[in-house]
């Protein structure tokens, strides 16, 4: 390989750093360094995807890029195998409106063209095949206070996977008191379907996760945060459904300059497939910071990022 090709390739390996997605996408390189569990903080630009209630509780002006490499898990249970592929979020929310656009990972389900199996009774049951997929969005937030504690959002979102777009909706509520806040968000709510073919065609789920969250000055600016998630429906995975419960925690440091954050997630149903994380933030001035995050754990749970973020 010459020179200029592994400089080339160097490169393209740097633009391409990605944000956490595995069997459960996480978008942006904060909310994956708590390990996904963002649904009740969700306080910055990237909760059009986290939750649309948080545009409405966060700063004035919120600004996020990141970008990254993530790894998915084939069908087969044999052997280890994983893909990569690129994933990136661009996103902006000014206090009662967000916009972004994201690349990321997850699983789809298909019927099998043939019947699997045919039970006693006659009845055949058809076996559905999942399949990982890397989807791209495009979302616009809007929310509605609905009293001085509790918050509604809506993301209506174009989305494309396979050679196809869909049309498709994401709801969340956020609601607080005192240092507390709860969260609850719903994705996929239209089940959109992608692709089409021999292969037939591949539906996403629906998701649901409610989230709390403890912030040590919220609600203005903490120095500690502590956050838990817990899916509420199961998802498909090659390796069996899973329903994960996450925690994480970020603390800041030297007049909110540093930023660190951990986090570990496992499913509480068949393979735990548990994975840790860990991040953090500098602050080059007041409002603008460069972020980072790493992702270990299963041969599908790997996943790095970096990112930066304006707030105002």
């Amino acid at each position: 390989m010459s020179t200029n090709r592994r400089n080339v390739t160097l490169i393209a390996a740097v633009l391409a750093l990605a944000t956490a997605q595995s069997a459960v996408a996480q978008v942006g390189t904060r909310a994956a360094g708590m390990a996904g569990a963002f649904v009740a903080v969700a306080d910055d630009a990237t909760a059009v995807y986290w939750n649309p209630a948080g545009v409405g509780t966060g700063a004035i002006v919120s600004a996020v890029f990141d970008a990254g490499r993530f790894q998915t898990g084939s069908p087969e249970r044999q052997r280890a195998v994983t893909e990569e592929d690129t994933g990136a979020v661009l996103a902006i929310s000014a206090t009662a409106i967000g916009a972004a656009y994201y690349r990321f990972g997850t699983y789809g389900t298909t019927a099998a063209v043939e019947p699997a199996v045919v039970s006693p009774d006659g009845r055949e049951e058809v076996r559905r095949s999942v399949h990982a997929l890397t989807m791209t969005a495009v979302g616009v937030s809007f929310v509605q206070s609905l009293s001085e504690h509790v918050v509604v959002g809506v993301t209506p979102k174009v989305m494309r996977g396979l050679g196809r777009n869909a049309i498709d909706v994401d709801a969340g509520l956020i609601a607080w008191a005192n240092r507390f806040r709860f969260g609850l968000v719903g994705r996929n709510l239209t089940t959109p379907v992608f692709g089409a073919g021999a292969n037939g065609e591949v539906e996403l789920d629906r998701e649901l996760t409610v989230g709390g969250a403890w912030g040590s000055g919220w609600t203005g600016i903490s120095r500690v945060i502590v956050s838990v998630d817990g899916d509420v429906l199961s998802r498909p995975t090659p390796t069996g459904d899973r329903r994960d419960i996450a925690a994480g925690v970020e603390t800041w440091w030297l007049q909110q300059r540093l930023g660190l954050r951990g986090g570990v997630r496992r499913s509480t149903i068949g393979d735990p497939r548990g994975a840790v994380t860990a991040g953090f933030s500098a602050g080059l001035k007041p409002g603008l910071l460069l972020e980072a995050h790493v992702r270990r754990g299963a041969d599908d749970e790997h996943s790095w990022s970096v990112g930066a973020r304006m707030t105002f």
